[in-house]
């Protein structure tokens, strides 16, 4: 049995909190106005009918038999009460459950005495009949079903449905206006977290919520401004270091003889990594960098950057089918994609990278699968963090800053996408899998 889970909005949880409250508050209001309200009120109806009844039987035995037949007429047609004398019992039925019959029927006996029976007969619809004995005769009095529906107490509970209703219209109303800054707080703050800095957050409704929308904006501006600081910092730490590193370079090869070749070949290698670092670095602070999107054919596009690296002599194969076309970021998906294959043929030696896609559920898959020696589960989410490295698999030798999976992971986040990695079913690489969300349309 699927287990139902409560909604994960604020809006939605409010709203079924309020629904549940108002419906507890109909349950008691109506149990408290059958309580205090109906059943007295039914009750004594019922008494004061019975008092008319007996009351009526008392006048017919009373009246000279010459007027009787005049009386029974009025009595019919002001009060919709027939007086009949029964010298024969005829054929009941039981008259039903109401409350207001058995409140009827203890108000009758108790006035009489005598136990009496409110009950149908089959040739007179639409009407209910008591047997009263009196002055030694039968009297049969019959009144029309319509007594058993009051609309007075018909209309009490309509009007508390009503009430309650109107309430909890305005109180889901009242929410909303409430929870739908919140909602737009929480879309400001994911357009932040992607590095979106572009819309303020309106700050409008309850002073509580404007105050708060209102500072959620001067976050967004200082944000803004320290991300910017940051890129600017490192673009010019990255400038003003490349000068000096390219004066050091030459100066290197000036040196350069039999005696010290080995040590300039160490130094250089030395200011290379020190280059690669830098660049990458200036990639990390621009992590959050936005472009226009475009529209791609995902297979030829793929197609294109595995033939890229084949050129180069990395062994990289596309094995992808079909064809969809998707609208991203070229630039960034360009560097993920780079990023994680770069990274997949340091650990693969000379066993060739897959590369391919599919698409379901509205969602495009890229998929990067390398054959080295795998990456143990506790260490999965650490490999993205900057300048994180395995001390064994992944060690210095195998190049490389230790970000470029942390620039991946930063872009990945800036642009709404996913990035998992798990190991290959024959468990002999792993699998880098890139989720794009959004429509793509496959053909």
């Amino acid at each position: 049995m699927k287990r139902l889970r409560p909604p994960e909005t604020l809006l939605g949880r409010t709203v079924l909190s309020l629904a549940l409250a108002f419906l507890v508050f109909g349950v008691i209001s109506t149990a408290l106005l059958q309580v205090t309200l109906v059943r007295p009120y039914t009750r004594q109806a019922a008494d004061d009918l019975a008092a008319f009844l007996v009351l009526a039987a008392q006048i017919w035995v009373e009246l000279p038999p010459y007027t009787r037949p005049d009386y029974e007429e009025e009595m019919r047609t002001r009060h919709e009460l027939r007086i009949i004398q029964s010298d024969i019992e005829l054929p009941t039925t039981k008259s039903g459950e109401h409350a207001y019959l058995r409140y009827l029927e203890t108000a009758l006996s108790a006035h009489i005495r005598q136990p009496v029976r409110v009950h149908r007969h089959a040739d007179q619809p639409g009407w209910l009949w008591a047997d009263i004995p009196m002055g030694g005769r039968m009297i049969r009095l019959g009144f029309t079903e319509s007594r058993l529906h009051n609309r007075a107490l018909l209309i009490l509970p309509l009007l508390v449905a009503v009430g309650i209703f109107l309430a909890f219209v305005l109180s889901v109303l009242l929410v909303r206006y409430i929870t739908r800054p919140l909602a737009a707080m929480a879309e400001a703050t994911h357009r932040i977290g992607q590095g979106d800095f572009s819309a303020a957050i309106p700050e409008t409704g309850p002073r509580e919520i404007a105050e708060l929308a209102h500072k959620l904006n001067r976050m967004e501006d200082r944000i803004g401004q320290l991300l910017e600081n940051r890129t600017t910092l490192l673009a010019g730490i990255s400038h003003d270091l490349r000068t000096p590193l390219a004066r050091m370079r030459i100066e290197l090869e000036l040196l350069r003889n039999d005696d010290n070749g080995e040590l300039i070949e160490g130094l250089g290698a030395d200011i290379t990594d020190m280059e690669h670092l830098i660049s990458d670095s200036l990639l990390l602070a621009r992590g959050l960098g936005r472009e226009d999107q475009a529209h791609i054919e995902i297979g030829e596009w793929l197609r294109n950057l595995a033939a890229g690296f084949a050129a180069a002599a990395s062994p990289v194969k596309y094995r992808g089918s079909g064809s969809a076309t998707i609208r991203v970021r070229i630039n960034a998906l360009t560097r993920v994609l780079r990023n994680l294959i770069e990274n997949a043929l340091a650990y693969s030696g000379e066993k060739a990278v897959i590369l391919d896609w599919s698409a379901a559920d509205e969602n495009l898959f890229i998929r990067v699968t390398d054959h080295g020696p795998g990456i143990p589960e506790p260490e999965r989410e650490n490999i993205f963090q900057p300048f994180y490295r395995l001390e064994t698999s992944r060690n210095r030798s195998t190049g490389g800053s230790g970000l470029g999976l942390a620039i991946v992971q930063q872009l990945c986040h800036a642009n709404g996408w996913g990035i998992t990695v798990s190991p290959t079913s024959d468990g002999t690489g792993s699998v880098f899998e890139l989720r794009l969300p959004g429509s793509a349309n496959r053909s």
